[in-house]
């Protein structure tokens, strides 16, 4: 390791082993920089202290699944209350504190201790909360937390830097009195396991054992969540049942699973079907057995979150209406969400518009890099063979060549 480089502490309650899309980016982040020679702790669930990867990984006792609502609040309390424990004996001075965002308010739960301590501050945001839940519930339920909200705006404008995912995000929290330079829009980026072109037989066999051989295959893969948009997928399924030609796959799980299952036997569309997670191992395969992505994103709410999964996904070559809440208006205006079943219709006619998934190298994804441009306070940190400066504190930029 580096001695003259800062000690980097990562907070996030999933990590490795954990198939999370939270937990697959740490890993990545958190392994690229102890392979720079960056001193990389991180805080997460679990039990028993950990090294891997030359990552020293802390663990706060407890496992990282949950049952209801309450079970969830539980764990995020107790989490949140051992994290805490574990910084204030971890950080000294210098050291740059990184807390993500799972679970809520984490930020704004250990912003005190880093900053306490003189350390570094740096908020990695990939939700923005409450303004997820008073979005998905109402304007109504907003005023019992205006309170997280004063608390957690005020841990970002006392941080370093936050870095967030994409520009509706940016501006969200510059709204919220964080300086400009202090904010780094970084994309999530695809796993470096799809670099590589996937073996046409293995693709073969994929295809035959999901029984989808000679089918266009429209899909989504990834977490099934609160927040994602799927009406959009159904109409276009329902649109397309008669069509013997076209499959439309939702690969993983997730809170809204049961919900899209009873919704598609209810209307009875058998040209469905339901699979497991797939293993980040089997993803290059996984996807290039597609025709077309759905990714979905409801259309409220969308400047507090743009899920990691379908970053991830869109970092990716791909054929892929619908997205996120742009273009969803985009199909509300142009006929409904029916229009996404004849941009599909439109795709299988016209197999020269089909760009094979995974036929290129991800345009996000080369090398991951530490930089710590222009902020005095920061100490102007770079890591070996960084080339990218940016604005304010970064600790992924992630760069590729077509």
């Amino acid at each position: 390791m580096n001695a003259s480089l800062p000690r980097v502490i990562f907070v996030n309650r999933v990590y490795w082993p954990s198939q999370a899309a939270t937990a697959q980016l740490l890993t990545d982040l958190a392994e690229g920089l102890a392979a720079h020679g960056w001193t990389v702790h991180v805080v997460a669930a679990g039990d028993g202290p950990d090294t891997r990867n030359g990552v020293a990984i802390h663990r706060t006792g407890e496992g990282d699944q949950h049952g209801g609502l309450v079970s969830r609040v539980l764990n995020y309390r107790r989490f949140i209350r051992r994290a805490r424990w574990l910084l204030a004996a971890m950080v000294r001075p210098g050291d740059i504190v990184v807390p993500m965002t799972d679970p809520p308010m984490l930020g704004a739960a250990i912003a005190g201790i880093a900053l306490r301590q003189r350390a570094h501050l740096v908020h990695w945001i990939q939700d923005i909360y409450p303004e997820i839940v008073t979005a998905q519930l109402g304007a109504a339920f907003g005023f019992p937390f205006w309170p997280l909200s004063w608390k957690r705006d005020a841990a970002w404008r006392s941080a370093h830097g936050c870095v967030t995912l994409g520009e509706d995000m940016a501006q969200t929290i510059a709204v919220r009195g964080v300086p400009a330079d202090n904010i780094t829009v970084i994309p999530n980026w695809a796993p470096r396991e799809l670099q590589l072109a996937a073996d046409p037989s293995a693709i073969a066999a994929q295809r035959a054992e999901w029984g989808v051989t000679g089918k266009f295959v429209v899909a989504y893969s990834g977490n099934l969540g609160r927040v994602h948009e799927f009406a959009t997928v159904l109409d276009a399924a329902e649109l397309l049942h008669d069509r013997p030609e076209f499959v439309f796959l939702f690969i993983g799980t997730g809170p809204r699973l049961a919900e899209i299952r009873a919704a598609a036997q209810t209307r009875g569309l058998r040209n469905i079907q339901f699979l497991p997670p797939v293993p980040r191992q089997q993803l290059a395969v996984s996807l290039a057995g597609l025709r077309a992505v759905g990714l979905s994103q409801q259309a409220r709410g969308s400047a507090g979150r743009r899920p990691a999964g379908a970053l991830r996904w869109s970092a990716r070559g791909r054929n892929r209406p619908p997205a996120g809440a742009r273009e969803l208006r985009r199909y509300r205006r142009s006929g409904g969400r029916s229009a996404a079943g004849r941009d599909y219709a439109a795709l299988a006619g016209n197999p020269g518009r089909v760009r094979p998934i995974g036929a290129e190298r991800p345009r996000n994804l080369r090398k991951i890099f530490f930089t710590r441009p222009r902020a005095p306070a920061m100490g102007g940190y770079t890591a070996p063979g960084c080339r990218l400066p940016v604005r304010s504190v970064c600790f992924g930029r992630i760069r590729g060549r077509k």
